[in-house]
């Protein structure tokens, strides 16, 4: 009788799920710092709550612009700027999906879904 061939590990079924192994979290640290440091000025989820989306958006493009002229750190914060860049778009794709009454962008013909 042959002996069935083992694997050297155990099998997995992870077709079509989530690969969070994709994700470098040490790149999302800045963006940890900045949601602690908003849990302490308003409250832990504060942001859960809602924002238009056109806010949100106006803060994403600050950071961004802050950042584009060679400002690294938000000086309000002492936080990186790409951590409030990353911790807004977070923002958006959670009001999204849990708000989407507070999407107030203007809508056009040209950007039609």
């Amino acid at each position: 009788m042959l002996k069935k061939e083992v694997p050297t590990y155990a099998e997995r079924k992870n077709d079509g799920k989530m690969a969070w192994e994709l994700v470098d979290f040490e790149s999302l640290e800045p963006m940890v710092e900045v949601l602690m440091f908003g849990a302490y000025k308003y409250a832990p989820n504060n942001w859960k709550k809602g924002q238009p989306t056109s806010e949100i958006l106006g803060s994403v493009f600050r950071h961004l612009v802050a950042y584009q002229a060679g400002e690294t750190v938000d000086p309000e914060s002492g936080k990186d700027h790409l951590g409030h860049a990353l911790c807004n778009l977070m923002f958006l794709t959670y009001n999204n999906k849990n708000h989407p009454q507070m999407d107030d962008r203007i809508k056009t013909d040209r950007y039609e879904e």
